[in-house]
């Protein structure tokens, strides 16, 4: 019974124990983030090989080469195994428990633990049977954060030569990809604040300047870097230096404007203004009267020739469509009209912007108007300069950047009548892009005062040669038609062939000096043509079409 006894209370005591132990074993993993002590394996991933050779060969660039969707687990695995590890460290060296009696125990299963969390552990094994004995052999890596973080950087490592070779390919198109949206960026940026401030622009022509400079950006850079082939081209050196110049004198532009805005909101030049308003109350009327020839001058040149807005779609509609300014007076025609009217300016000027024949008498009359007003700007222009004279006193404080930059801009604020040099200065303009835009010419021709004066000319004497013509065809009657066939034998002066020869003959009579080079229909410049010879000669002069 005495034994009975003692055994029971040794397996009473023994479970006391081994449930304390187990208690205390539980409270420390629960501190240390884990649930059981094998929650962490020995190995992260088990793999078998087939040779010796194979298993003595294998690294961790064997495994990522045949399992490369695990190199990202690998890595989340890793960083899980670090925090624990800065767990188990920090606790193993700050805790309350190293007194206890089962922390011995518990200390040394942590350090066991601690050994499986330096890294990602592959287990690799190989094992064959034979007659006498089974052989396995097992050999383990382990793969550190480092490590990982390297074959990760280093993707090549994993690749045959073509997959490599593809993968570079890709890599370089996705640069040049994003090297090309900088630089469309860029561009985008420039013509975003020049579009915003360039309509509250107190320099007007500087407008114009602006649009010229957006213009030439936009199709200057935008076709050249699709074209980019490599990161490494020259070419971006020399587009962003044109985009750097550009940029810069845009924004010039922009700060100077604003500089003026700031001064022309100042006390300072209200001052002046007050002053000058009295000065200006006997010129008024005179500045008014310049200020609407001004403004009206352009409305009697001719038509103005205008296009649509045009977009550009670049491969990956990056760049923002921009509408492209034209001048009023330009017309976009083809390489052999643009030779032409290099040779004959003033045919084509006719041609293009006086196309409708019924509305010369209104144009001449509107051209004979534009010279006088010429005249008259151009002595108001003497008038204007005596009246600033008389300011002189006035302005002496004024910043001498408001004069240098906006002297216009500054009298007509004043109220002072200001003429637009490129109102005195009207051009036609010609111009010519080649199909893949990577040509294009242009000219113009200033309409001088002698100018509009030969045009008036030309206009005029195709009116008189409309008129001749008409008078002219007139007088063909039928029976004049009939007398110079009799005359002639019906018989073709040219080529000799006769209603004789050929009874169905088909007879014209023709102008021996065309009617549009100033013949008459008169007996002595007809002539009977059969109808080849008269259709062959058609306008020509005789000696023109022997």
């Amino acid at each position: 019974m005495i034994v009975f006894l003692i055994i029971v209370l040794i397996v009473m005591i023994t479970y006391l124990l081994i449930n304390a132990h187990i208690k205390f074993e539980n409270e420390i993993l629960s501190q240390v983030g884990l649930d059981s002590w094998d929650e962490i394996e020995d190995a992260d991933y088990y793999i078998s090989v087939n040779s010796k050779i194979a298993l003595e060969k294998y690294d961790d660039i064997c495994f990522f080469k045949s399992h490369r969707d695990r190199l990202e687990n690998a890595i989340d695995t890793v960083e899980q195994k670090i925090i624990l590890k800065n767990k188990i460290q920090d606790f193993l060296q700050n805790n309350n428990y190293k007194k206890t009696a089962h922390y011995k125990t518990v200390e040394e299963q942590l350090q066991n633990v601690l050994n499986n969390l330096n890294g990602y552990v592959v287990a690799v094994s190989y094992g064959t049977i034979d007659e006498r004995e089974c052989l396995s052999k097992t050999k383990t890596i382990t793969i550190s954060m480092t490590r990982l973080q390297e074959l990760k950087n280093r993707p090549d490592l994993f690749m045959t030569k073509s997959e490599y070779n593809q993968m570079i390919k890709k890599d370089s198109k996705e640069k040049l990809e994003e090297k090309k949206n900088i630089f469309y960026s860029r561009i985008n940026d420039i013509i975003c604040i020049a579009d915003e401030k360039k309509d509250s622009l107190i320099i007007k022509r500087q407008i114009n300047e602006i649009e010229v400079m957006l213009t030439a950006l936009f199709e200057k850079t935008v076709n050249s870097i699709q074209k980019v082939k490599s990161i490494d081209s020259e070419e971006w050196t020399m587009l962003d230096n044109y985009i750097a110049r550009i940029e810069n004198d845009v924004m010039s532009i922009i700060r100077e404007n604003e500089m003026l805005l700031e001064y022309y909101s100042s006390e300072d030049f209200k001052q002046i203004k007050n002053t000058c308003d009295k000065l200006m109350q006997s010129q008024r009327e005179f500045n008014e009267y310049i200020d609407q020839k001004a403004k009206s001058i352009s409305q009697l040149f001719g038509r103005r020739i205008t296009r649509n807005e045009t977009n550009n779609d670049d491969l990956f509609n990056y760049i923002r469509p921009y509408k492209k300014s034209i001048t009023p007076f330009m017309v976009t025609v083809s390489a052999q009209v643009f030779g032409s009217a290099e040779n004959n300016p003033m045919e084509y000027i006719i041609k293009y912007f006086y196309p409708d024949r019924s509305q010369y008498e209104k144009q001449i009359d509107n051209l004979r108007i534009l010279i006088e007003e010429l005249e008259t700007l151009k002595e108001a222009k003497v008038i204007i300069e005596n009246y600033k004279k008389e300011y002189a006193e006035y302005i002496e404080d004024v910043p001498s950047f408001v004069l240098e930059l906006d002297e216009d801009g500054f009298y007509s604020r004043l109220g002072l009548a200001t003429i637009d040099e490129s109102v005195l200065e009207i051009e036609y303009r010609f111009e010519y892009t080649s199909d893949g835009g990577k040509a294009g010419r242009s000219f113009g021709v200033s309409m001088t005062e002698e100018m509009i004066a030969e045009l008036i000319n030309q206009l005029e004497n195709k009116l008189t040669m409309v008129s001749q013509i008409r008078e002219q065809r007139a007088l063909m009657t039928q029976k004049l038609r009939e007398y110079i066939k009799k005359r002639d034998n019906y018989t073709c002066c040219i080529c000799g062939n006769s209603v004789e020869k050929e009874p169905n003959l088909l007879l014209e009579i023709d102008h021996i000096i065309p009617i549009s080079k100033g013949g008459l229909t008169e007996e002595s410049n007809l002539q009977t043509l059969c109808w080849k010879c008269n259709r062959a000669k058609s306008d020509k002069l005789q000696y023109q079409y022997n």
